[in-house]
């Protein structure tokens, strides 16, 4: 019997039914289409066509995290040449495309690309939308074909891989929120492990070419591919090493080779400020408790697993087949059993085991039951391509057949429970009481739960983006409590903001109020200190707390834009600490007119190594308080009192 890592060991045997050899085309070809057409069903209902096929990127949560950092990107490229910039108009000065935008590459590289072939760059943004959705059949079938599975069983692969990403609820709520990219790596991953496995296998040169594409394509969507590919490359790789001759491993090296090049240009720029990083510990936290509620389909912390419903039914039906093909697999010594059992057991004690220790804290461990849900589709299409349903069926006596009715029937509902899960809007509405009111909801065990569609922007958000120009003077600064709102404001206007996603993961987020204290709640000494320093001019308040009106002597209302408060307050804001004169703040540029020049000149703006002052002064770094470690920028006297601070990309501020 030839050894596991033997070419001979590729899956041999008698065609089980409805393998190629007794595949008939037709119904092939009937079943794919009815698949395609599910799935671009799902699609068309989830993402309609005004949502993306529109030159106005898709709004909303994450997604508005997203359109910021690839316009900041592309004002770069197309500016300086460079993929990350010094913006001034957040946090009071942030790097731009250094760190916290890593899982962002991909998308922002392709609606640069497609910008600059005359495609809208909202429409091209959006398209990155449709591409993660409509690559999953074909992905999905592509690699399942490349471990060996028969049409029949690819297509097995791609309805459950469909079902999956439409239902399963961790999977909708990544791409719903946008989380677009991690949701891609969760099917795509399996691509290039498929082509490096049938490659080590056949050798043929277009497997090994496409492997390295796949994989440096791979992880410049999301740098998260190499955790999830790590373990079972490695594993296939050593299970082959006394087969591979001197081209093998150089052809292995060149894959890694390949996949760093391509990522370097993002790579290097992040070791470059890898200083200025925080703890990332704060979403995506699991452990063992979460194996059981995901299975019950229970909520324990929606920081973990999103704002929504826990929806597992697909998830357990296919970890509960792939577990049934892995065992046969392992029965008939087949080669595909080693990667994926181990990619299968590493996701799986990422996801349950691993929040315990700090550095994988860092990674959002739970976020791994994504592309856990996908690598079992292979093995769970390969059980059940092999599976003789007919046979079994007309083999079993009448009660037998009534009880695998019987157990079908929970096992269907709780399926179908999924799904209308995600249909709220055309579920029966709940009757009102006898007296005419209608039901609370939440209190008779029918809490009402969003849509999980993706719809275009309200009218409100232009309504506030439109106020936002209206007062912004470019001397003061906008305090925005809705980190999608402070996302959506810092890419649709110019104006500073200080706001957005509240746990980014750079030491410039400290700026921020609400990263500082819980609710933005402060004593009054505080919040006067807070509003001097940053130069606070207006807060817009999006929640319905109360203590923001208890400030007269600190704030007062100003007016209302839709359902956002917004406060103005009572200090005169100052974006020049000390020094004198005026700033106008661009991208990568502080323009200072009128200073003394006989004295220091402050800037309340965050310091950065790469800044330069001209004409003929020097930047040094000044102290914020003890949560600011950044610093502010300090232009020693004497100086002009007319000068620049641009961004010197790479000769080192003194």
């Amino acid at each position: 019997m030839p050894a596991p890592d033997d070419p001979a060991a590729r899956p041999t045997g008698p065609e089980p039914p409805g393998s190629s050899a007794s595949e008939r085309p037709v119904r092939l070809v009937l079943a794919a289409l009815a698949i395609v057409a599910f799935h671009l069903a799902w699609f068309a209902y989830f993402v309609p066509l005004d949502a993306w096929y529109t030159s106005t990127p898709i709004a909303g949560v994450d997604f508005e995290t997203h359109v910021g950092q690839t316009w900041r990107f592309i004002e770069a490229m197309d500016g300086w040449g460079h993929s990350w910039m010094y913006d001034p108009r957040l946090l009071a000065g942030y790097l731009h495309g250094v760190i916290f935008d890593a899982d962002n590459k991909g998308w922002e590289v392709w609606t640069w690309l497609l910008s600059h072939l005359g495609v809208p760059a909202g429409f091209a943004f959006n398209l990155f939308v449709a591409l993660a959705h409509l690559g999953v059949l074909p992905v999905v079938y592509a690699s399942a074909r490349l471990f060996d599975l028969s049409r029949r069983g690819a297509l097995w692969a791609a309805f459950l891989a469909s079902c999956l990403w439409f239902f399963d609820s961790f999977s909708h709520w990544c791409w719903w929120i946008g989380m677009v990219a991690y949701a891609i790596c969760g099917y795509l991953s399996l691509l290039p492990l498929a082509l490096f496995y049938r490659w080590l296998r056949d050798r043929k040169p277009w497997q090994g070419l496409a492997a390295g594409l796949a994989l440096g394509v791979a992880h410049l969507v999301h740098p998260y591919t190499f955790i999830v590919l790590v373990a079972p490359m490695l594993v296939l790789y050593l299970r082959a090493l006394r087969r591979l001759d001197a081209r093998g491993h150089f052809a292995v090296l060149a894959m890694a080779v390949f996949t760093l090049v391509l990522n370097t240009w993002w790579l290097s720029v992040a070791l470059q400020f890898w200083h200025y990083i925080l703890d990332s510990g704060f979403f995506g936290q699991s452990g063992p408790e979460w194996l059981l509620a995901d299975y019950l389909g229970l909520v324990l912390d929606t920081a973990t697993s999103g704002l929504l419903g826990t929806r597992t039914g697909f998830r357990f039906l296919v970890l509960g087949a792939a577990l049934v093909g892995l065992w046969r697999w392992r029965k008939a010594r087949d080669p595909r059993t080693l990667p994926l059992a181990t990619a299968m057991l590493v996701m799986a004690l990422l996801a349950y085991a691993s929040g315990y220790i700090w550095l994988f804290r860092q990674i959002q461990p739970y976020r791994h039951v994504l592309p856990l849900a996908f690598l079992a589709v292979i093995p769970a299409a390969a059980a059940l391509e092999s599976t003789r349903l007919r046979e079994a069926w007309r083999s079993l006596a009448a009660p037998g057949r009534l009880l695998v009715v019987v157990l079908a029937l929970p096992a269907l509902q709780a399926l179908a429970r999924d799904i209308l899960y995600f249909t709220p809007a055309h579920l029966p509405e709940v009757a009102p009481l006898y007296s005419g009111e209608k039901v609370l909801l939440a209190a008779s065990g029918y809490p009402a739960h969003p849509d999980y569609r993706l719809f275009p922007a309200r009218p409100e958000h232009g309504e506030m983006t439109k106020w936002v120009r209206e007062v912004d003077d470019g001397q003061s600064r906008f305090l925005v409590e809705e980190p999608a709102v402070g996302e959506r404001l810092h890419w649709q206007t110019d104006a500073q903001i200080i706001g957005g996603f509240r746990f980014r993961n750079l030491e410039h987020s400290m700026a921020n109020l609400y990263r500082r204290h819980k609710f933005g709640v402060a004593g009054d000494d505080q919040l006067r200190t807070y509003f001097e320093t940053y130069a606070v001019r207006w807060i817009i308040v999006t929640s319905n707390a109360t203590w923001w009106n208890q400030r007269p002597d600190l704030i007062v209302p100003a007016g209302k834009v839709g359902h956002h408060r917004i406060f103005r307050t009572t200090i005169e804001p100052h974006l020049i600490q000390q020094g004198g004169g005026q700033v106008v703040a661009a991208p990568n540029k502080l323009t200072v007119t009128g200073s003394d020049p006989n004295i220091d000149l402050v800037l309340r703006f965050h310091w950065m190594e790469y800044l330069v002052c001209e004409p003929s002064c020097e930047i040094r770094r000044e102290r914020i308080d003890d949560l600011d470690h950044v610093g502010f920028i300090r232009v020693p006297a004497p100086h002009p009192a007319d000068l620049e601070i641009v961004n010197g990309y790479g000769e080192a501020g003194r």
